[in-house]
């Protein structure tokens, strides 16, 4: 029964490499400068075979300790040969314990860093979504006055100052000029545009 168990035990080491590489490849493709991350189900599959992995695990360390207790139980034999039988049972049945907590080890530790990944995936479109909102705001906040002066020299009135006058709309032009290139400049020595923060 014992080298059953450690049988099954040895072959998730090979399962344990596997969804190691396959987690690598996804949090790869999770990092990925242009985004657009599309094997939510393959991650979500990984996943779940990680958590079968793992009570599977559960299942097998707690029905090995019970084992270690029931041997622990057992009368003690006369025969020096029985009682060395018995501890080399003891010992192995130790040592496919061991096996097991490192394979829950090594599976906890992926379950966590696919976690953090995902966390991280997102974190990092939040933080695109608002560099990108920043510089939009930005804009309607540097042609908002734009339009506020387009607007007053729009309105139909006859009294309003420049509108009889030659150099009204280069007056006005220029206004407008003025402000969009201080608006500029004041949000780019500010850092509100480009991509240093």
């Amino acid at each position: 029964m014992l080298r059953m168990v450690n049988h099954m035990v040895d072959s998730y080491l090979e399962l344990r490499r596997l969804l190691t590489r396959q987690f690598t490849h996804l949090q790869n493709e999770l990092f990925r400068p242009s985004g657009g991350f599309r094997n939510w189900q393959l991650l979500l599959e990984s996943r779940n075979a990680l958590h079968l992995l793992e009570d599977t695990c559960e299942d097998q360390r707690s029905a090995l300790i019970e084992w270690i207790d029931a041997l622990e139980e057992w009368p003690e034999s006369p025969e020096p040969s029985a009682r060395r039988e018995r501890e080399m049972l003891r010992l192995r049945s130790r040592d496919v314990v061991e096996h097991i907590e490192r394979v829950l080890t090594h599976v906890r530790r992926l379950e966590s860093s696919a976690e953090t990944a995902v966390q991280m995936h997102f974190s990092a479109q939040s933080h695109r979504t608002n560099s990108i909102m920043r510089t939009l705001t930005v804009l309607t906040a540097i042609f908002l006055p734009l339009n506020l002066v387009t607007g007053f020299f729009g309105m139909n009135f006859d009294a309003l100052p420049l509108i009889h006058s030659a150099t009204g709309f280069w007056i006005a032009a220029g206004i407008m000029l003025v402000l969009g290139i201080g608006l500029s400049l004041f949000f780019w020595r500010k850092n509100y545009l480009g991509s240093r923060h």
